[in-house]
């Protein structure tokens, strides 16, 4: 069996940078269905290996292969534990609760430590090792109060706040870069788009494009105050959105949107030329790439149209 891949994988107690965090406990990275399974084989094979039906060299490797296993394994060998549980003349339950309780009482992370209190002997109805499952738990519970009192806890990314998740970013690449960043978009205010903006300048391509499509998003959301100040922000990418936003949401921001016709950036005019066209429904230009002296003129246009409606 090939073992160094999840060999590699398993031997850290922190996400890796380029790893999905695993949903049910932010602090673990989510395993592939084909790493999964080979931890599936590792936990079945120490459970073979204890019950003699792996002898020598083989139940060596089994052994060593367990051994092996480190905290993105949990969710497997809570499994594997309940199984080995329900085995009324097995011993591997003891061997597997073990690692498990070193796993957990070690572990920062509430929602996994959570998990595993709802979990652990769950399906469970052989009686003989009732007392070991119980141990468990109440380690869980005993680690669930440390990390509440010492305020250590893992977060998950919903529950962090926009400074934290600001902080989270510089250490991030990958997935975990990019779960960050969607629930960043999720945000209303001002920080949540400037760190959007940020994203933009990437060196990643996907995260760059990942970043615009995301701030995008994010403008339909932020208040009417916080897309005025998009208008005049630095990066052409905001203005732009920002007038998009304020196009699709019919807001009445016609001093604002024909000022942003005075723009350096050919592409910023047009998006404020087509958020007054969709807001109010005429058309004094510029067209696009139109000399100086034509978009001084439409704006001309447009300043007395705006004043005749107010």
């Amino acid at each position: 069996m090939q073992f160094s891949l999840v060999a590699v994988l398993l031997v850290v107690a922190q996400v890796p940078a380029d790893r999905e965090p695993h949903p049910l406990a932010p602090s673990l990275p989510r395993l592939t269905k084909a790493e999964s399974r080979q931890v599936d084989d590792v936990i079945e094979r120490l459970i073979l290996a204890d019950i003699g039906k792996l002898r020598g060299e083989d139940a060596k490797k089994a052994n060593a292969d367990f051994n092996k296993l480190g905290p993105e394994s949990i969710f497997n060998l809570i499994d594997g534990l309940n199984r080995a549980a329900n085995m009324e003349s097995s011993c591997p339950a003891v061997l597997i609760a073990k690692k498990v309780g070193r796993i957990l009482t070690t572990s920062n992370d509430l929602e996994l430590l959570q998990f595993a209190k709802e979990n652990i002997g769950a399906g469970v109805t052989a009686k003989r090792h009732l007392n070991v499952l119980n141990d468990l738990q109440s380690a869980i519970l005993f680690r669930k109060a440390t990390v509440q009192r010492s305020g250590a806890a893992t977060k998950s990314l919903s529950a962090m706040s926009i400074y934290e998740l600001e902080k989270a970013i510089p250490k991030q690449r990958g997935p975990a870069l990019k779960a960050t960043l969607t629930e960043v978009e999720k945000r209303n205010g001002m920080k949540s788009a400037e760190m959007l903006i940020n994203g933009i300048s990437a060196t990643d391509v996907d995260i760059a494009k990942l970043s615009r499509e995301l701030l995008a998003k994010n403008m339909k959301h932020q208040s009417g105050a916080d897309l005025k100040k998009l208008l005049k922000h630095d990066r052409k990418e905001a203005r732009i959105g920002a007038a998009g936003a304020i196009g699709a949401r019919k807001l009445r921001f016609g001093a604002e949107l024909i000022d942003l016709l005075q723009d350096g950036d050919d592409d910023v005019r047009q998006a404020g030329r087509s958020a007054l066209k969709q807001i109010f429904g005429v058309d004094h230009g510029p067209v696009a790439n139109a000399s100086f002296g034509d978009r001084e003129s439409s704006i001309a246009r447009w300043r007395a149209w705006w004043k005749e409606q107010k």
